[in-house]
Parts: structure tokens; C-alpha cells; sequence
């Protein structure tokens, strides 16, 4: 059931911008968290039992994964400034003006997002699919291999990580660089071996627990707890409960909930990544028209998610038709995959 639940990540970091007030900014930040341990049990499942580390297939899927819907939403974000350059100006600081040269080639490479310099971002979160990228790398080479290595990186990215809490060091390093991806991804190739091996697979209560103990913690902070525990102790704790809470799911299959069910959480799954990518775009559409130029708020939020999941369906859509088919075609094309023994792998 990671479909249903990468959908509720997504929809926290659309929460996050939206709504723009200072406590719900750090729900964003717990997702995106929350994403990258699934990444990481997946893309090492994916690596071991669909790809077998074969390089041009893995790298052929995952950029046709991530970047046709990204690139069509580029376009219509550039569209849209164009048509309204005042107004996308005052709705986000990434979309003053249209880009230049150099501007676009940051947008459309993606790495240099993760970076400091350029101040165009056309989707800005995209940010953080770059640093997914780096860390797909880092799996590959080397982590999703074996469990030592995965063990290695993830005792290295706590380390960083209590060194980070400890030393009360910048937001930024913590949160936007590669370094700071590396104790969540780990934890998520470390809870595939166990389960590989037959180890430890949290029970459906204890993920269920788990769950209701990340969602308090991440509404603990900043009512009940000071500030600074949401940037501390409480965004380590916010791994440690998510890991509880992907290892419960990964010992379940969608089976097991009806083909209803199923059918909910593989839709819900495939339109995660493009509600992601349209949020920022369909706010501003709906700001302009509907809302007079209330660019933040709740009622934006509540205004906007219907035309998000609308967006999303429709590229969806085009996703089957258009891009689907490919990656199908990449994903068979050395003969049949070995079929999953641990981990399901969705079509991700």
C-alpha cells in the first residue's frame, strides 16, 4: 500500500506551500523525509530484482520516469509567466521573470537545482528529485549491493545526521544536500535486506503505531515542542517512525485489500509524482482566476485540490499512453525480469 501513502506525502508538501503559514512549513520537510525512505527500499529492491544492476536499463527507465512530465510542466509554467509575469512574480520568488539561457539549462539538466545558484525554478521542488538522482547513483555503485554497505551508509548518514542535531548546524545543510539524503535512503536498503534474509518485518500494529507517533511528532512540533525540536530531535525521530511504518508495509501486498483496493492505491501511487509537479502551477492558476490574488491560505489549498488531482489524472493519462510503453520496453528488454521475492515493486 505505498501508493496511498506516497499520495499523502505529496499532498503534505502541497499543504506546505500552500497554506504559507510558518508551523504547517515543516510538513513538507517530514514528507519529502518520508519519500526518500521509500526510495530507498525501493530502488534497491528494483536494482536486485528487476534490473540486476544492469546500468542502461535502470538509467533509461528512471529518466523517462522523471522527466517527460517534468519538461511538459516546464513548459506550461513558462507559459503561464509569460501570460502573467507580474502576477507570477508575486506568487512565488522562483518565477520572476522568464528564464535566460543559462537559467533554462539549469532547469532542464536538474542536477544544478540541487545548488544554490539560478534564481528561476520552473517546478521549485524539483530540488529535491535531484537529490533523489545523486542518491539513486550511491544505491547503484554501491549501497543497494549488499547489506554491509548499506549498514556503512547508514551508521555514516546518522552520524552526520546527530552531528547536525548536536552542533544545532544550518537548516541547510540538513535538509537540502546530498549528504543529508544518505541516512534515509540507507535506512530503506537496510529494511529491504532484512526482510530479504527473513529478518525483522514490522507488524501491522506496530506500523500502524508508528504512523500515529510520526503524524504527532510532526504536529508536536512547533505547538507542544519549541521550534527548534522540529529542526533537531524531531526530524530524526520522524525517520525512525517512518522506517517502523515502510517496513509494516513492505511485509504487506495490495492483494491482500481487494482489487478495489488495489486499483485505489496503484491509482493514488501514479499520481503522487504529478501532483508533485503541478501543484505550484495549478495554485497559481486558480489564485489568479478564482481567488483575486490570494496566493496562500487555506482556502487556496482547499480551492486547488480538486484541479491538482484533476491535472493529475490527465497526466496520468498521458503518462500511460505516451511514456508507459517505453519504459515497459526498457524494463523487459534483456528478457523476463526475476520475479520479486521480497519486496513488490510497483511501476514506479
Amino acid at each position: 500500500m505505498f501508493g496511498t501513502l506516497r499520495f499523502l506525502l505529496a499532498y503534505l508538501v502541497i499543504l506546505s506551500h500552500l497554506v504559507g503559514t510558518q508551523y504547517v512549513a515543516h510538513f513538507g520537510f517530514y514528507a519529502v523525509r518520508g519519500f526518500f525512505v521509500i526510495s530507498g527500499l525501493m530502488m534497491t529492491a528494483a536494482l536486485n530484482e528487476v534490473y540486476d544492476f544492469d546500468g542502461l536499463r535502470f538509467w533509461s527507465n528512471r529518466a523517462l520516469r522523471l522527466l517527460p512530465p517534468y519538461y511538459f510542466v516546464c513548459a506550461l509554467t513558462l507559459i503561464a509567466i509569460a501570460i502573467a509575469p507580474h502576477q507570477a512574480a508575486e506568487y512565488v520568488k522562483f518565477w520572476r521573470g522568464l528564464p535566460d539561457a543559462g537559467d533554462l539549462l539549469i532547469n532542464l539538466a536538474v542536477l544544478p537545482l540541487q545548488l544554490s545558484y539560478g534564481p528561476i525554478r520552473l517546478v521549485p521542488p524539483f530540488w529535491s528529485v535531484a537529490i533523489e538522482i545523486d542518491m539513486y547513483l550511491l544505491l547503484y555503485l554501491v549501497v543497494a549491493r549488499q547489506m554491509s554497505w548499506a549498514l556503512i551508509a547508514l551508521v555514516t548518514g546518522l552520524t552526520l545526521q546527530l552531528v547536525c542535531v548536536y552542533d544545532a548546524i544550518n537548516w541547510t545543510l540538513i535538509y537540502f544536500t546530498a549528504p543529508s539524503a544518505v541516512f534515509p535512503f540507507a535506512v530503506g536498503a537496510v529494511l529491504y535486506f532484512i526482510k530479504q534474509r527473513g529478518g525483522w518485518v514490522a507488524s501491522p500494529l506496530a506500523a500502524a503505531c508508528a504512523f500515529t507517533a510520526w503524524i504527532a511528532n510532526m504536529l508536536a512540533g512547533g505547538t507542544v515542542f519549541a521550534e527548534s525540536y522540529i529542526f533537531g530531535w524531531g526530524y530524526l525521530l520522524d525517520t525512525l517512525c517512518f522506517a517502523v511504518v515502510v517496513s509494516g508495509l513492505s511485509g504487506l501486498s495490495s492483494h491482500q485489500f481487494g482489487p478495489l483496493m488495489e486499483r485505489i492505491d496503484r491509482t493514488f501511487g501514479e499520481w503522487s509524482y504529478f501532483a508533485f509537479l503541478v501543484h505550484w502551477l495549478a495554485g497559481f492558476l486558480v489564485a489568479s482566476v478564482l481567488l483575486g490574488g490570494e496566493w496562500r491560505g487555506w482556502t487556496l489549498l482547499l480551492a486547488v485540490t480538486p484541479v491538482v488531482l484533476v491535472a493529475s489524472a490527465g497526466l496520468a493519462m498521458l503518462n500511460r499512453k505516451f511514456v508507459e510503453p517505453l519504459r515497459n520496453r526498457v524494463r523487459h528488454s534483456r528478457g523476463r525480469a526475476r520475479p520479486a521475492t521480497s519486496v513488490a515493486v510497483p511501476a514506479e
